[in-house]
């Protein structure tokens, strides 16, 4: 986190973040409605803003691995996420500058609203499998949150709509099919994002840590305040005391920032394009019990962080990689190196990522000689 602003697009999304505060205050205290400064507002700071985040975003994923990764999937669907919801924010700016429309629902921006929900929750999905939330589906806890998402589901989504109407529950009385659609897209995919929200929090919260704690717990209360955010814009619409740039679409403002900034948290720099491509071949062998004991776990690091997990192999010292003859092998004390490289990978993510190499480890136990193994692995 102590380099994050020394990046460019950190800069830059930090730089239009404070703008639009700083245009939301004078907006606020001019008492400006329905103005062409509202709506310019949200075009910059609704539609453009988030659109050039997500897009920092999906170039970051391809550090780790695009799509061939856990974590390089959920830093892409993030990152889509945001670029989509941007999408609709300019489309909605349209309606209200083109087309003299000051609250366009149902409109076309709201197809992009919608879709951006199932891109977080696909990127919640395989966070969680970055960070070990499936380990704690082992244990009997794990599965009593797991069991309890329809119940949380029903009971939000019930909530939800009879907040929202506040007449009991939701009345369409006078709304199209459309918007009976959308309204129970809204309330259902909300539902779904805060369950998943505290399904993987609820069984990760302890399995990960590492350099990479801090981005992801900020990631976890952006996506909270995504939730917090859709029931209050749906609120205010419904009671029609929403207007462009009022208290809600600054509490996107932040919810947006707080996921751009998330995202470019996890970025991690050294991999070049060059060593990306020859990793991308690299298909080495190994003979020794060792040698392949540090293969999978690296192969299974891989699975859930891409090519990280090869950038992060080839500083371990007495650890030699060779790309040109596609071969692995320990040339210094198996038991220091393995430990080291174990040591690497928990720095990353902490537990998570030392409960993969333990499981890889446990088949190995009774090939290689307890005075390899170290005490990390036991």
């Amino acid at each position: 986190m102590n380099t994050l602003f020394k990046q460019r697009a950190v800069q830059i999304l930090t730089f239009g973040y404070l703008l639009g505060v700083s245009c939301y205050v004078w907006i606020y205290t001019t008492g400006l409605v329905d103005t062409l400064y509202n709506y310019l507002w949200g075009l910059v700071f609704l539609g453009v803003l988030p659109v050039l985040g997500g897009i920092s975003g999906i170039l970051i994923s391809r550090n780790w691995g695009f799509l061939s990764s856990a974590l390089g999937r959920a830093i892409l669907f993030f990152s889509a996420g945001v670029a989509v919801w941007g999408v609709g924010g300019v489309i909605y700016s349209y309606y209200n500058i083109a087309l003299a429309i000051e609250v366009p629902y149902p409109s076309i921006a709201d197809l992009f609203f919608v879709l951006s929900i199932p891109f977080l929750i696909v990127g919640l999905i395989n966070l969680g499998k970055g960070i070990g939330g499936g380990y704690k589906l082992r244990a009997l806890r794990g599965k009593a949150i797991f069991a309890i998402i329809p119940l949380f589901i029903i009971a939000t989504s019930y909530h939800y709509f009879t907040s929202v109407s506040g007449d009991g529950f939701a009345s369409f009385t006078d709304a199209s099919i459309l918007e009976i659609v959308l309204d129970f897209l809204y309330s259902i995919q909300d539902a779904l994002l805060i369950t998943t929200i505290a399904l993987i929090y609820g069984l990760s919260y302890r399995v990960f840590g590492g350099r990479f704690k801090q981005p992801i717990n900020l990631l976890f209360v952006a996506f909270l305040f995504y939730y917090l955010t859709d029931f209050a814009y749906s609120y205010t619409v419904k009671q029609e005391t929403y207007y462009v740039a009022n208290w809600v679409d600054l509490l996107y403002l932040n919810t947006m920032f707080l996921i751009s900034i998330g995202v470019n948290a996890l970025d991690i720099q050294g991999i070049t394009s060059r060593m990306r491509s020859e990793l991308v071949m690299f298909a080495p062998r190994a003979n020794e019990a060792i040698n392949k004991l540090i293969l999978e776990i690296i192969g299974r690091q891989a699975s859930i962080m891409g090519l990280v997990a090869w950038d992060e192999a080839m500083k371990v010292p007495g650890l030699t990689i060779d790309m040109k003859n596609n071969n692995l092998s320990v040339e210094g004390d198996p038991k220091i190196v393995l430990g080291q490289l174990v040591g690497r990978y928990e720095g990353l993510f902490g537990n998570a990522s030392l409960q993969i190499c333990k499981d890889v480890a446990r088949k190995f136990f009774s090939q290689l000689p307890q005075e390899q193994i170290p005490e990390i692995l036991k």
